[in-house]
């Protein structure tokens, strides 16, 4: 009964092995896409006095970096092109990081998707490890957070009723 009782359990073990592989690999196969920026932070310690900065502390952020701009290059067939995007600053809560962009008027914000998408979304790609970015509008006062996120994070029950068209 012992070699029995033997070839057994190692035919349950092996199952099991193969059973918890299929069910990683599934969930290695279903997870989301993420990019990883090479790109760093350069912090930028000297922080000028602000109403934005007062704004950010007010709402309990601290302030660890001031204006920063990060260049980028892309190669289009042979050839380098130059630009920059421009971080206003840096700012941490509970230990996360936040970018900071401060409303500008000749350049306004659009909030809808497609806006936000335009304008917004290189920033957060460019730093996923960031918790979002924070808008700050030093006229009327307002902060807003805005981090990427999916459908998914949203109730099922808010959803049900609703069309999807792809």
């Amino acid at each position: 009964m012992g070699e029995y009782s033997d070839s057994l359990l190692m035919a349950v073990i092996a199952g099991v092995a193969l059973y918890l592989g299929y069910r990683g690999f599934r969930s290695w196969v279903r997870k989301p896409f993420t990019l990883r920026s090479g790109i760093g932070f350069e912090m930028n310690e000297e922080i000028l006095e602000h109403p934005a900065v007062d704004l950010l502390e007010a709402a309990g952020y601290e302030v660890v970096s001031d204006k920063l701009k990060v260049p980028l290059a892309f190669k289009v067939d042979h050839q380098i092109l130059h630009s920059r995007l421009f971080i206003d600053y840096i700012a941490v809560k509970a230990g996360e990081f936040y970018l900071v962009r401060t409303a500008r008027e000749r350049l306004p914000i659009e909030w809808t998707g497609s806006g936000l998408r335009k304008d917004l979304l290189p920033y957060l790609l460019l730093y996923p490890e960031c918790a979002g970015l924070l808008y700050l509008d030093i006229e009327q006062g307002t902060l807003k957070e805005i981090a990427l996120t999916t459908d998914e994070d949203e109730d099922e029950s808010a959803r049900e009723g609703t069309w999807r068209t792809l």
